[in-house]
């Protein structure tokens, strides 16, 4: 990554990055702990928040990160949730079965009115055999939840959106 041009308020970071990196780059920043359970294609944000808050990581509010790995999705859901009912930003990370694993999960969170973001790798759900690949099933798993969705178009979009979802969260659960 290279610093951008100079001459803007803001400048930015010029790179050319995929949404899992996006998303770390900017929840690193802005959130104070992460729960989280591997899952494809969604494994990489959690490794990447787990290696920022074992490198002692600050974010911008200078505290450290807080990263929790349970034994499951519907755990991690829990773990999340947790964090949140403590008053630090908390973000998840997930995808597929692990979103139906931790969905009535979701439904306490959406009622206890938490302000957490889980970042969703979109997949396909697994039927008859493995699927890894891009899908929507996940994101329909959630839409009966009460969480309220945005959709990125590119790697850029969601760097804006994850931002965006923590503040639009906090303003209108709390």
């Amino acid at each position: 990554m290279k610093p951008a041009p100079s001459g803007f308020k803001y400048p930015g970071i010029a790179a050319s990055l995929d949404g899992n990196s996006i998303v770390i780059l900017c929840e690193r920043e802005s959130t104070d702990a992460a729960g989280a359970y591997p899952i494809t294609p969604s494994t990489q944000m959690g490794e990447y928040w787990a290696e920022a808050a074992a490198a002692g990581h600050l974010n911008i509010s200078g505290r450290p990160l807080i990263f929790i790995e349970p034994e499951g999705e519907h755990a991690a859901a829990a773990v999340t949730a947790g964090l949140s009912m403590t008053g630090l930003r908390a973000a998840n990370f997930s995808s597929g079965q692990g979103i139906a694993y931790m969905h009535e999960s979701l439904y306490a969170a959406v009622g206890k009115r938490l302000t957490y973001v889980l970042n969703v790798g979109a997949r396909a759900m697994t039927k008859a055999t493995l699927n890894v690949h891009a899908g929507h099933d996940d994101y329909h798993c959630i839409d009966d939840t009460g969480f309220f969705q945005l959709f990125a178009k590119n790697a850029q979009s969601v760097a804006d959106l994850n931002i965006l979802a923590h503040r639009i969260a906090e303003l209108a659960l709390t």
